[in-house]
C-alpha cells in the first residue's frame, strides 16, 4: 500500500481516537451527584472497586421502625392539624357572633325579644332596627320605601347572644 493510499483510507484505530467531545452535551450538575465530594467519609463504597455492603438485620429493623414511626407521626399531625380547623372555624363563629350581638344592642329595638325566638335585623338610613316582622310579612315594596335593607334573621340564645340564623349576602364582611 502506498502512503497515497493510507491517508484516503485511514484504519478503524485512528476514526475511533478522532471521534470529538461535545462538551455542550455534557451534563455536568448531573455528574457531580454521581461523584462524592469526600469518599473517605461515607460509610459505605463509593467508587468502583470498593467494599461492597449489605444491610444488616438491625439496620432493617431500624429501617422499619422509623417507617412506622413517621407513618404514626404524620397520621397524629394529621389529627391535630383537623382539631385545629375545627377550633379556628368555631373561633370565627363566636367573633361573628359578637358582631352582631354588638351590632343588635346597638339598634333601636321597641320590644324586650325572648330567648330562643326568631328576630330580624334591618340596616335603615337612620341605624339599624330589630323586628319581629320577616322581609316577606314586611313587603319588598315597604322595605324599599322606607329605606331598609334586610341584614339578618337571628334567634337570641340563653347567653344573651345572638346566632345567626340567615344574613344578606354581605352582612357583617370584614367585622368579624
Amino acid at each position: 500500500m502506498t502512503k497515497k493510499q493510507e491517508t484516503h483510507a485511514p484504519n478503524k484505530r485512528s476514526e475511533d481516537k478522532a471521534k470529538e467531545i461535545n462538551v455542550e452535551e455534557i451534563d455536568l450538575e448531573r455528574m457531580k451527584t454521581l461523584v462524592s465530594e469526600a469518599p473517605g467519609s461515607s460509610d459505605y463504597a463509593v467508587e468502583r472497586g470498593g467494599v461492597a455492603f449489605a444491610p444488616t438485620k438491625a439496620g432493617a429493623i431500624r429501617s422499619r421502625a422509623f417507617k412506622v414511626m413517621d407513618e404514626q407521626i404524620g397520621m397524629q399531625m394529621s389529627n391535630i392539624v383537623e382539631q385545629i380547623q375545627v377550633l379556628a372555624r368555631q373561633a370565627e363563629d363566636l367573633k361573628l357572633r359578637r358582631v352582631i350581638s354588638e351590632e343588635i344592642y346597638c339598634s333601636n329595638m321597641k320590644f324586650d325579644p325572648l330567648v330562643g325566638d326568631t328576630y330580624f335585623l334591618y340596616k335603615t338610613p337612620k341605624g339599624n332596627i330589630l323586628s319581629i316582622l320577616s322581609p316577606d310579612e314586611f313587603g319588598t315594596k315597604k322595605l324599599a320605601e322606607k329605606g331598609f335593607t334586610f341584614e339578618a334573621k337571628v334567634k337570641l340564645l340563653a347567653d344573651c347572644t345572638w346566632e345567626i340564623l340567615q344574613k344578606a349576602e354581605n352582612a357583617f364582611d370584614g367585622k368579624a
